[in-house]
């Protein structure tokens, strides 16, 4: 039942829509900012409090060990708003998408200056992929559809209609694939678990292959296999990891989790050369992409954390993971090697939830 209710509670983060404006949340005490330069590090996004939306960015370099928080808002003097879902870098910049404010805020990722904003009517944008140095896709929560951004201009250039809440995305030659899902929170009349394949000159679906409950993350790894975490709705069905062919949308393999309680595996990355995948199922799990059977025994034993978010840094190999501990407080971070011993843990912003590297 106490899963359940930590369940409830991240969904409320990502599915509330009546939250205050940025200007009207609560600050966050800032735990330290030093330079203002963040040329090396990882950047962690920290969503914030659901009831009155308050999203941060920390930064954490780890030849230094030094830690800064709420670097936005230190720099600018505002907030960034309600939900932080995601911040991916590009060129010289860095796209911050906010999610239930309808919007992607640019900074300048050295300096975290503000630098302009992209504001999408009626949207609660998830993520956000460059193709080019002139195009990026953005996904969305609620609208049935993916927008195209002009990363020139930095402007909404149209949007692209689809059958479901769309999530993450991952690129192969000039095909886009990417995840359209569904929870038991859904009141979609229509519209199914799908895979799309999207032609990025044309920005238009060409195929899709249904998939298990809640299909959310997509990566690809080294043979040029995709593989999809199927979440199973939250608690509705079960739970997979899928592989599939890209190509011909073909099902190579399908893992399924099993519906016990508590099975919610989510967050899948890849490391470094694309041969192992790494999750989240309460604990943190390493799985090889040849590997006939999942891997029962964790990588990282949660051992009372309530691990949430998930990043793995392909310089140094090392495993990353958010402690979001009540969806409250402020989060940890965990650092791990690859045989799961924790090198260190730092503090963050209110339920950090993605790692950019």
């Amino acid at each position: 039942m106490k899963i359940l209710k930590c369940l409830f509670f991240s969904l409320l983060s990502l599915l509330v829509l009546a939250c205050n404006e940025p200007e009207e949340a609560a600050p966050q005490a800032d735990l330290g900012f030093a330079s203002g330069k963040y040329q090396q590090g990882i950047f962690i996004t920290n969503e914030g409090n659901f009831d009155w939306g308050h999203g941060t960015i920390s930064h954490f370099n780890p030849e230094t060990g030094e830690v800064s928080n709420n670097i936005f808002k230190q720099k600018n003097g505002f907030e960034l708003g309600n939900v932080v879902q995601s911040m991916t870098l590009h060129k010289d910049k860095g796209y911050v998408v906010v999610n239930n404010s309808a919007r992607i805020e640019i900074v300048n990722p050295a300096t975290m200056e503000w630098q302009g904003r992209i504001h999408i009517p009626k949207s609660s944008p998830r993520y956000l992929l460059p193709l080019s140095n002139k195009k990026a896709y953005v996904t969305d929560l609620y609208a049935d559809r993916f927008y195209v951004i002009d990363l020139q201009k930095d402007s909404l250039i149209k949007e692209i209609p689809t059958t479901g809440w769309t999530e993450k995305m991952t690129q192969l030659d000039k095909w886009v694939f990417m995840t359209q899902t569904r929870t038991v929170f859904d009141n979609r009349k229509e519209g199914g678990e799908l895979l799309l394949k999207i032609d990025g000159a044309t920005d238009q679906v060409v195929d899709s292959v249904a998939l298990p409950k809640g299909p959310m993350d997509v990566v690809l790894d080294a043979r040029n296999k995709l593989w999809v975490l199927c979440n199973g709705g939250l608690i509705e069905r079960t739970p997979a990891l899928v592989k599939i062919n890209p190509y011909t949308l073909e099902i190579e393999k399908q893992f399924d989790f099993g519906n016990d309680a508590g099975t919610y595996p989510s967050r899948l990355r890849m490391n470094d050369n694309g041969t192992k995948l790494y999750y989240l199922n309460h604990h943190i799990y390493e799985q090889d992409i040849d590997a006939d059977t999942l891997n029962q025994e964790p990588l990282v034993p949660a051992n009372g954390r309530l691990f949430y978010g998930l990043g793995f840094d392909t310089q140094l190999q090392q495993v990353y993971a958010c402690d979001a501990i009540d969806y409250v407080q402020q989060g940890w971070v965990f650092r791990f090697d690859l045989l799961g011993v924790k090198i260190d843990s730092f503090k963050v912003g209110v339920i950090p939830g993605e790692f950019v590297f």
